[in-house]
C-alpha cells in the first residue's frame, strides 16, 4: 500500500461557501460531484455558475444526506461531501428507488482474487464471508465460496484507485453493481465488489484513519443483492461513512428493502384436521395468518389477518 492518502473529494474541501446565482470556478468540482452521484444531468446547466439547476441539485443532495436543505454550498454541504463514500451513484436520472432489482435464484458463488496490504494474513477475507452470513440471514440467499477459475457470480478484491471497471479515484472507498438485469457497471458475470487499494487504509475494525472492511463490504453486498442507497442515516445503505467507526448489523431500512426484494416463504403449519395454518412476514415487519379452515380459507380468499406488532 502507498504511504500517501488522499483527502476525499479534495478539490470540494477548497471551494468557498456560494449561494445562489454565485458563479466561481470552484464551484465546479461541487457541479462533478453532483453529476457523478446522480443529482445533476450531463448537462442543462451553468458550469461554475450556482444556478437554478444546481441549486436544485443541491438541496436533493442536502435532503438525502442529512443536511440543512437551503441549496446553497455551504460548510455542512462540504463536509458531508467531502466523507468517503460508496462509488455507485445515489439517484438514477434524478430520481431515488431504495431497491432495484433482484437475483431469480437463492445461491450464488463469490471468488475472492486480491486482498489488502494493509491487513495481516487473510482477516479481510474473513470479514467480508462475515457480512455474506449477515445478508444471508436477511434473505435466505447462500453464498457458496469457490475459485476465481470456476465462474463465480461475484469476483471480489482490492484495485487502484482508478479501477478500469468503475473509478475510485478522489474519496470513494470502493464499489460493487447490481444484479445483472440492472447492472449499471456490467450485465456480465462475475459482478464486481472493489475495494480502493491506493488512497484508503483498511482495517479489522475501527481504527484511527483507517475503515473496517466488514462494515464496507456489508454496503456493498448489499448493492449486488440489488439494494440502492438510502437516505436514512445510519442504516448499512446510507451512501458514506466515516473512518474508526463500525457498522455490521442491518437496520430495519436495510432488512425492509431486502425482504421486498427477497420475501421469506410463508410458515405452514395445521392445528387440526382438515385444517391449514399459513403464516407470514409482512413487508410493514407484522406477522399475518390466514387458514384453510377445511371448507374455505378465513379471512378470505385473498385476505390476511394481521395478528399484530412489529419485528424488529
Amino acid at each position: 500500500m502507498p504511504d500517501g492518502r488522499v483527502e476525499a473529494f479534495a478539490h470540494i474541501a477548497r471551494s468557498a461557501p456560494h449561494r445562489a446565482g454565485d458563479k466561481a470556478p470552484d464551484l465546479e468540482p461541487v457541479q462533478d460531484f453532483l453529476r457523478r452521484f446522480g443529482y445533476l444531468p450531463e448537462d442543462g446547466y451553468t458550469p461554475g455558475m450556482l444556478d437554478a439547476e444546481t441549486s436544485t441539485a443541491l438541496a436533493a443532495y442536502q435532503a438525502r444526506n442529512a443536511v440543512p436543505v437551503t441549496g446553497d454550498f455551504d460548510e455542512s454541504t462540504a463536509q458531508a461531501m467531502t466523507t468517503a463514500r460508496c462509488g455507485l451513484p445515489d439517484l438514477d436520472d434524478g430520481v431515488a428507488f431504495s431497491t432495484r432489482c433482484n437475483w431469480n435464484g437463492r445461491g450464488l458463488t463469490y471468488a475472492f482474487d486480491t486482498g489488502s496490504t494493509d491487513i495481516a494474513g487473510s482477516a479481510e477475507f474473513q470479514a467480508i464471508r462475515q457480512a455474506l452470513r449477515t445478508w444471508t440471514a436477511a434473505t435466505q440467499i447462500v453464498f457458496t465460496e469457490v475459485g476465481t477459475n470456476q465462474n463465480p457470480d461475484i469476483r471480489i478484491g482490492w484495485r487502484p484507485a482508478n479501477d478500469p471497471d468503475h473509478s475510485m479515484v478522489g474519496g470513494v472507498l470502493a464499489h460493487a453493481d447490481f444484479p445483472p438485469d440492472c447492472g449499471i457497471i456490467t450485465n456480465n458475470l462475475p459482478k464486481p465488489v472493489h475495494f480502493d487499494d491506493s488512497e484508503h487504509t483498511w482495517s479489522i475494525g475501527a481504527a484511527a484513519g483507517a475503515f473496517d472492511v466488514e462494515t464496507v463490504s456489508l454496503h456493498e453486498l448489499g448493492h449486488i443483492l440489488g439494494l440502492q442507497h438510502t437516505s436514512v442515516n445510519g442504516a448499512v445503505m446510507f451512501p458514506s461513512v466515516s473512518s474508526n467507526f463500525t457498522l455490521r448489523v442491518l437496520q430495519p431500512d436495510d432488512r425492509s428493502g431486502a425482504e421486498s426484494l427477497y420475501p421469506r416463504p410463508p410458515k405452514v403449519t395445521s392445528w387440526g384436521a382438515n385444517r391449514l395454518d399459513i403464516f407470514g412476514l409482512g413487508t410493514d415487519r407484522a406477522m399475518y395468518h390466514k387458514a384453510w379452515t377445511g371448507n374455505a380459507w378465513a379471512p378470505s380468499p385473498l385476505d390476511w389477518e394481521r395478528l399484530g406488532g412489529v419485528f424488529t
